[in-house]
């Protein structure tokens, strides 16, 4: 792996890896970096070829948060500051509000805006070794990047406000007990298993996936939030040449050939 800041792109099968690059950091991205691995994901997303998108990091980590040494450089007002966060945000939405599933490979630390990016994701592979943690209140900043809403969303309330007033850290093995990691494997293993994941996704609808990841991320709080979720989504999925693929692999017992249309 190259030793420059950036972002890498591969394809293995039906997922597109992107990594993290910045190991004399551990991976703690630039702004540089935030925009690119922005594009990538928004590339990503109008790629039919894709069915899954894994984030991983480089040597041994995922990622240890926002570069702040290029920070000390900073001098900004109240508003300057405001314009700079909203434009961090591109990130957030660009890897929340895909339609394509994203699946996070945790090794060694994954920290403060690190473990905000993975929780944007769908699921967590997490090696035992790994360091999950919430340092912003050490820094003297807010947890961002949608942290507030995704980590009680993971571990509850309770446990949010331990990692996040207290900026605790768990464990690979605590991260599993908790629910925050989806899988926990041995150290150096956290690719190879999100890959296997992603493999996955060949046996299920791309759309349906697609749809599912929407509803969710807008929020099924209730009963009737589902029906109408149900309403306003089934019919298309009705009408498809994947529900029709579907009903004739199931009868002829094969495996389906999905194209997402």
């Amino acid at each position: 792996m190259a030793d420059t800041e950036g972002i890498t792109l591969e394809r293995a099968g039906n997922a597109a890896i992107l990594t993290l690059c910045n190991p004399a950091r551990r991976n703690a991205y630039t702004r540089e970096m935030r925009r690119e691995l922005a594009a990538r994901c928004n590339e990503l997303q109008l790629d039919p070829a894709v069915r899954a998108i894994i984030l991983t990091g480089a040597g041994g980590h995922f990622c240890a948060g926002a570069d702040v040494s290029k920070f000390g450089a900073l001098d900004l007002g109240p508003l300057e500051a405001r314009e700079w966060y909203r434009e961090s945000l591109t990130l957030a939405r660009a890897v929340a509000d895909g339609t394509k599933p994203v699946i996070c490979a945790v090794e060694g630390d994954c920290n403060a805006a690190g473990l905000a990016l993975a929780l944007l994701g769908d699921f967590m592979i997490v090696a035992r070794n790994a360091r999950l943690g919430a340092f912003f209140a050490r820094l003297g900043v807010l947890p961002d990047t949608g942290m507030l809403h995704t980590l009680q969303r993971r571990v509850g309330l309770a446990r949010t406000r331990r990692m996040l007033m207290l900026a605790e850290a768990v464990s690979g093995e605590e991260a599993a007990q908790l629910g925050l990691a989806d899988e926990l494997v041995e150290p150096g293993q956290a690719l190879a298993v999100a890959q296997q994941w992603a493999a996955r996704f060949d046996d299920v609808a791309p759309m349906v996936v697609a749809w599912i990841r929407v509803a969710l991320r807008n929020g099924i709080h209730s009963l009737d939030d589902a029906f109408r979720a149900e309403l306003d989504l089934q019919p298309y999925l009705s009408c498809s040449a994947d529900l029709r693929e579907g009903i004739q692999a199931f009868l002829a017992k094969r495996r389906p050939q999905f194209t997402g249309r």
